[in-house]
C-alpha cells in the first residue's frame, strides 16, 4: 500500500445513533499525479464521488475507468486498488458507511460488487454539493445522517443503473432477509428459520444474499447482534447477562466468546474502555 497520504480533509466520525445507517468517516482528496491506494480490504462500505479528473479502479480482477461526476463503491471484505490518472488525476470525496439501509440503498442505485460504478444519466451539481456539505458539517451527527439519505436519493434518481426494489424479485428477497434479522435478532433464530420465513431454500438464500451484499446472512446477523450489544454496553446500566439474552444468546459464556471473536475484546473490557473515554 502506498504510504503517501495527501488528504485535504478527513474526519473520523463513528456516528451510529441510527440503527439502520452508520457513518464512520468522510474525507476529500485532490490526488497528485498517479496517486494510488491499496490493495485494501474494507470492513464497511466506502463510496467515492469524483468531482474532477479521472482514475482507475481495480476490483475482483476487473478494471474500471472512473471520470468526473461518476463514483464507485467498494463493498465490505472485497480487495480493491485504485489509482489516479497520470495526466488528469482525480479530485474526490468519500464516505465510509454501513447498516441495513445502506445495503438496500446501494441495491436501488444499481451498484454492487459486480457493478461498482455510479454513472449518472446527466450531470447535476447536487451530489457535489451534498458531499461538500457533509464535510462542512461533520460534527453534526443527525445532520450528516440526513444528508446520507439525501445523497442516495440523488444517486438513485440520476443513476443509469438504478433499480426499483418493488419490481425486482431478488432485491425483494434481500429486503425480507434484512427485515427479518432486524426484527428477530434478539431471538435464537437459525438460518433455516430465515429461509423459511422468506420462502427460500437455505443454500439459495445464502448465495443470493452474499452476491448482493458481500456477506452471508449469518455474517450479517452476527454483525447486527454485536452492534446492538455494543450500544447496550455503552449505556452502562444493563447487565452483560441481560445483554446476552437481548441479542439472542441463551448464556453469558457463548455470548462473551462470540463478542470477543468479533469485537476483539471481551464485553467487560469493551464497557470499561468506553467508560474511560
Amino acid at each position: 500500500m502506498s504510504e503517501i497520504r495527501t488528504y485535504d480533509e478527513c474526519y473520523f466520525l463513528n456516528y451510529h445513533q441510527c440503527s439502520d445507517l452508520q457513518l464512520y468517516e468522510i474525507g476529500k482528496q485532490k490526488c497528485p499525479s498517479s496517486y494510488a491506494f491499496g490493495p485494501v480490504m474494507r470492513r464497511h462500505y466506502i463510496f467515492h464521488y469524483v468531482f474532477s479528473g479521472s482514475g482507475m479502479l481495480f476490483l475482483n480482477n476487473e478494471q474500471y475507468k472512473v471520470s468526473a461526476h461518476q463514483g464507485f463503491v467498494i463493498s465490505p471484505n472485497v480487495l480493491a486498488y485504485y489509482k489516479a490518472s497520470e495526466s488528469d488525476p482525480w479530485d474526490y470525496s468519500w464516505v465510509h458507511l454501513d447498516g441495513p439501509k445502506i445495503v438496500e440503498l446501494f441495491q436501488q442505485s444499481g451498484m454492487s460488487i459486480e457493478q461498482p460504478l455510479f454513472m449518472p444519466a446527466n450531470y447535476s451539481n447536487k451530489i457535489s454539493s451534498i458531499m461538500q456539505e457533509l464535510l462542512e458539517n461533520n460534527s453534526r451527527e443527525l445532520y450528516c445522517i440526513g444528508k446520507i439519505y439525501e445523497l442516495f436519493d440523488n444517486i438513485i434518481y440520476y443513476s443509469i443503473n438504478s433499480v426499483h426494489m418493488e419490481h425486482n424479485t431478488k432485491l425483494s428477497y434481500i429486503k425480507k432477509i434484512i427485515s427479518y434479522i432486524n426484527i428477530k435478532y434478539s431471538e435464537p433464530i437459525r438460518m433455516d428459520d430465515i429461509a423459511h420465513a422468506c420462502g427460500l431454500d437455505r443454500s439459495y438464500m445464502t448465495r443470493l444474499f452474499k452476491e448482493a451484499t458481500g456477506r452471508t446472512p449469518q455474517d450479517y446477523l452476527m454483525s447486527y447482534r454485536m452492534k446492538s450489544a455494543c450500544t447496550m454496553l455503552e449505556k452502562g446500566n444493563i447487565s452483560i447477562q441481560n445483554i446476552a439474552y437481548s441479542v439472542g444468546y441463551s448464556d453469558y459464556a457463548t455470548f462473551s466468546k462470540a463478542f470477543k471473536r468479533y469485537i476483539k475484546v471481551s464485553p467487560n473490557e469493551y464497557r470499561m474502555k468506553y467508560q474511560q473515554k
